[in-house]
């Protein structure tokens, strides 16, 4: 992980502020040892100023929700310092669980919520391809039962983690990658096998092929297709390691043509974009949906003239509210492949 940065900005902040009385907070994503590392280095002949490692738990997309109503605040500090009575004053209006730990157990502890809820798609990805491969096998039944479980299902509620349990293209953006990569690279600097967090992004890169698979079983290159959504999940821009790059990429190389709509991004890579309108939508037999718009539902209350065909790489349409009768709805997990 490339430290150039936080370095650059405490080097900044020691050369205006160093005789002030300072608590500077860190809340990136830093590899486990970066806090005390950066303490040891910059901070030790300073006893008016504090580090403290305070890492965010805000979903891209979700941010604004996630910041006024968060599940948990976590402070790593060094040494029980007293100066967590004012961290923790600072947040006392939020109605969570607060954890004050270590500065390596704040910082492992946003890795391995991160490392779970990628390990969660990734799980289900791998069940979900070995359905596509059999006759009469839908994942979504399958997944049911497991959410029944009384390990997982509370008072007839299940966890909200089901989502994560949701096959598909796989994982995108700047987080689950970058973090998933860099506590696998943690862990083997210190010679522990990481054959988990390896499995997890060996599955997510799996995820493009497989999902190619079924699009060259479905689709035929006479017919443009097109493709809902550009950014890596609804209600963002962000298209950093969005799987639509990776189809894109696919497509043009397999002399496929296709048109990506999507309502925030203009442009994806080298390709461009368009927002959504049903004219336009009419005229296309194949669709892929890559993004859980919500404009994109709009789908279901189009009549279509002709038969059409939706590989639904989100599960995220049901098939009865399709106002035409004339959709194939095809998705990961669903015999997609046998």
């Amino acid at each position: 992980v490339n430290l150039h940065f936080i370095e650059k900005s405490i080097k900044e902040i020691l050369k205006k502020y160093k005789n002030r009385k300072l608590i500077i907070v860190i809340k990136s994503t830093i590899p486990p040892g970066t806090t005390s590392y950066l303490r040891n280095k910059f901070f030790l002949k300073y006893n008016n100023i504090t580090l403290v490692n305070n890492p965010e738990f805000l979903r891209e997309g979700n941010a604004v929700e996630d910041f006024i109503n968060p599940d948990r605040i976590i402070i790593g500090i060094h040494n029980k310092s007293k100066i967590i009575n004012k961290i923790l004053n600072l947040y006392k209006p939020f109605q969570c669980k607060k954890f004050t730990l270590s500065y390596e157990e704040s910082e492992v502890s946003k890795y391995y919520s991160n490392s779970f809820f990628a390990s969660l798609i990734s799980f289900s990805n791998q069940f979900a391809y070995l359905c596509d491969s059999l006759p009469n096998c839908n994942f979504k039944k399958i997944n049911a039962t497991l959410l029944a479980d009384k390990r997982i299902e509370v008072n007839s509620i299940s966890p909200t983690l089901k989502n994560y349990l949701i096959p598909g293209i796989g994982f995108g953006g700047s987080c689950f990658p970058k973090d998933i990569a860099g506590i696998k690279q943690t862990l083997r600097n210190k010679k522990i096998n990481n054959s988990l967090l390896k499995s997890i992004l060996e599955i997510n890169d799996e995820a493009i092929n497989h999902g190619f698979k079924i699009i060259k079983k479905n689709f035929n290159k006479k017919e443009k297709i097109c493709i809902l959504g550009a950014s890596f999940k609804e209600n963002s821009n962000d298209t950093r390691k969005s799987r639509t790059i990776y189809i894109a990429n696919k497509l043009k190389k397999s002399n496929f043509y296709f048109d990506i709509i999507d309502p925030k991004v203009k442009v994806i890579d080298k390709y461009k974009c368009s927002t959504f309108d049903e004219k336009k939508i009419k005229n296309f037999k194949y669709f892929i949906l890559m993004t859980k718009w919500q404009s994109f539902r709009k789908l279901y209350k189009i009549s279509f003239n002709r038969n059409i065909k939706i590989i639904d790489f989100r599960n995220y349409f049901e098939k009865n509210k399709f106002k035409s009768n004339k959709i194939e709805l095809i998705s990961v997990g669903n015999s997609s492949l046998s």
